[in-house]
């Protein structure tokens, strides 16, 4: 509550009257002559200055009358008052937040009545998770059948290994498909809490199907995108535009997931013709070993977070402008796209 916008009923003036007259001792009289003077409008720093203290005392004396009430600025020896909920139980509380994750303070809320019988509001449900280090928090997504550790290991040794003997001229590549649709996706940002963002919608369900070869060595990019699905013959282009792209390669290293459409009939046979493309299956859901699944999230940053296209031949054209020139963000990728895999553990 700001001082400019509270408005002082008769009844508080008239209590802070009695306060102050009934008063001794001067520094507390102070407090309540602050008050009145507020009332009748007095400027803040015209109340400081006549009776020497700071403007930030009068905006904490006001604080304390209007969340803890008149008989808070009466002290000089004030001691706040115990919580209901004793340590025990506040242990339980953080558990409970920690391990249930409740989407809002009503559910905490709910989660203390129930269990301790005892009621609090919003405020102090929130004051106490605050207290003890938690915060709104974004879930992180991770797949709900990992492979084990060992696979996840022994994927990552091959890995280093294979880097460690590299030949000049080679390339590694990690390969994947992403469907970028026209819409504007919600994400957090910083704002105005009184004029929030908005963020129009498209009425149209349009998307570019994007497949995408990231090279971690030296941060190029070579992607095959349009509208149609991906299939076997997009795969097949797409494959060979990775060859006609590296042409002082003696082999390409392809680490690719396990999408139906590269283990296609046809694309194995056209492989078994262009020995130079190294195929290299990930281990089944472990997205966190494709060092391309970071690149996407930053595309998506880049082009769709909090981001509104009108026409879809906007969007398009925006698209293409960034995946044909990622040159131009290639100080952040160095920092975001390291060769360094996240072990992911099974619930």
């Amino acid at each position: 509550m700001q001082i400019k916008n509270y408005t002082f009923s008769n009844t508080e003036i008239e209590k802070l009257e009695q306060y102050r007259d009934s008063q001794s001792n001067f520094t507390i009289k102070t407090r309540f002559i602050a008050m009145l003077m507020i009332a009748k409008g007095v400027s803040r720093e015209l109340i400081a200055s006549i009776i020497g203290n700071s403007v930030y005392t009068i905006e904490y004396w006001f604080k304390l009358y209007i969340e803890q009430g008149i008989d808070r600025l009466n002290t000089l020896n004030y001691t706040p008052k115990q919580s209901y909920l004793n340590q025990f139980q506040i242990n339980q509380v953080i558990i409970y937040v920690s391990f249930e994750n409740p989407r809002n303070i009503k559910q905490v809320q709910e989660y203390i009545k129930q269990k301790f019988e005892i009621s609090y509001c919003d405020d102090a449900v929130r004051k106490i998770l605050k207290k003890h280090g938690l915060k709104v928090i974004r879930p992180k997504k991770v797949p709900a059948n990992p492979p084990s550790v060992e696979v996840q290991e022994k994927f990552i040794e091959d890995y280093k290994i294979l880097r460690e003997s590299l030949p000049p001229n080679d390339v590694i590549f990690f390969t994947d498909a992403m469907h970028l649709i026209h819409q504007a996706v919600p994400s957090l940002c910083w704002g105005n809490p009184h004029f929030p963002p908005i963020l129009p919608t498209n009425s149209g369900r349009c998307r570019l199907n994007i497949l995408g070869a990231y090279n971690p060595i030296d941060h190029t990019f070579i992607h095959f995108t349009g509208e149609k699905n991906c299939n076997t013959e997009s795969v097949i282009k797409f494959l060979d535009l990775i060859i006609k792209s590296n042409p002082q390669a003696s082999s390409i290293t392809l680490y690719r997931d396990n999408a139906k459409y590269f283990m296609s009939q046809d694309v194995i046979e056209w492989l078994k013709n262009h020995p130079k493309l190294n195929i290299v299956p990930l281990p089944t859901y472990a997205p966190n070993l494709n060092l391309i699944e970071r690149f996407w999230k930053f595309a998506k940053e880049k082009l769709v977070k909090n981001k509104y296209v009108e026409k879809y031949k906007t969007f398009r054209a925006k698209v293409f402008q960034f995946l044909n020139h990622v040159d131009v963000y290639i100080d952040e990728l160095k920092t975001l796209m390291v060769e360094k895999f996240e072990i992911v553990y099974a619930k």
